[in-house]
C-alpha cells in the first residue's frame, strides 16, 4: 500500500516548493497591521519574499527586520517572486493582489526593492522602468497614511555554476538599474538605502547567486535597520 502514499508525498513536495519559491498567489499570507504599532511595508520580489530561504516565514529579511525594530512595529512582507516595477513586463508587481494588500496596509514606511527581474531581456526598457518606478513610489506617497518611502538598491547578481540564473542580467543591474534607482529617488526627493554595496564581492552570502541565504538575509535586515532606526519614533 505504500504506492498510495506517493501522490500525497508528491503533492506535499510541490506545495513546499511553491511556498519556498513564493510563486503561487494563493499561498501568500496577507500581512495584517497591529493596532498601536508603526506599520512597515516591505515591497519587492523574491529577494524580499525570501525565496529558497529555509524557514522563510521566520527568516526572511522583513521578519528579521521586525525583530530588530521590536514590539512597537509590525513589518509586513509583500514580496512576490519574479515581479517587476515595469508594467509592460511579464509579471508586473502592480497587477498582483499583494500590491493592493500593501496599499490597504496603510503603512507608515514603505521599503521598496524592485529591479532584478526587470533586467531580463524580455522585460527591460530603461525609460519605462524609470517612469513606472516613479509612479509606484507616488502610489504609496498618495496613501491616506502618508508614508515615507525608501528605495532599496537590489543586491548584486552573481554567477552560479558559470552563469547568472533566472535570466537576470548583472550588467543591466549594475549599469542601468542601480543608477536609475538613484536618479528616480533624487527626482522624488526620497532616500535610497544602499542594500547593494554591502554585498559586492560576497557571493558566499547567496544561495544561488541571487537570493540571500541565512547570513545574507541577516545582513540585509541589519543594513535596512541601521538606515531607518528611530526615524518613525515620535
Amino acid at each position: 500500500m505504500r504506492w498510495l502514499l506517493i501522490p500525497g508525498i508528491a503533492a506535499l513536495a510541490v506545495l513546499l516548493t511553491a511556498v519556498c519559491f513564493g510563486v503561487l498567489d494563493d499561498l501568500h499570507v496577507k500581512p495584517r497591521p497591529v493596532a498601536g504599532r508603526r506599520r512597515v511595508a516591505c515591497v519587492g520580489d523574491s529577494i524580499t519574499y525570501g525565496c529558497l530561504l529555509p524557514g522563510q516565514p521566520w527568516n526572511s529579511y522583513p521578519r528579521r527586520l521586525g525583530r530588530l525594530l521590536g514590539r512597537g512595529y509590525c513589518v509586513g512582507n509583500f514580496g512576490y517572486s519574479n515581479r517587476t516595477a515595469l508594467k509592460s513586463a511579464n509579471h508586473p508587481y502592480t497587477a498582483e493582489k499583494l500590491y493592493q494588500w500593501s496599499l490597504d496596509y496603510q503603512p507608515d514606511l514603505v521599503l521598496l526593492m524592485l529591479g532584478s527581474n526587470d533586467t531580463k531581456a524580455a522585460n527591460w526598457d530603461a525609460a519605462a522602468y524609470a517612469r513606472d518606478l516613479g509612479e509606484l513610489i507616488d502610489s504609496y506617497r498618495g496613501l491616506e497614511s502618508r508614508p515615507r518611502v525608501r528605495l532599496l538598491l537590489p543586491p548584486p547578481a552573481f554567477p552560479f555554476r558559470g552563469k547568472v540564473l533566472w535570466d537576470v542580467r548583472s550588467e543591466v543591474l549594475e549599469g542601468e538599474v542601480i543608477p536609475i534607482c538613484r536618479q528616480v529617488a533624487a527626482e522624488k526627493g526620497i532616500a535610497v538605502i544602499d542594500t547593494h554595496t554591502p554585498f559586492v564581492g560576497r557571493k558566499e552570502l547567496f544561495m544561488d547567486g541571487l537570493h540571500p541565504g541565512a547570513k545574507g538575509g541577516r545582513l540585509l535586515a541589519e543594513t535596512v535597520y541601521e538606515a531607518i532606526r528611530g526615524e518613525l519614533d515620535g
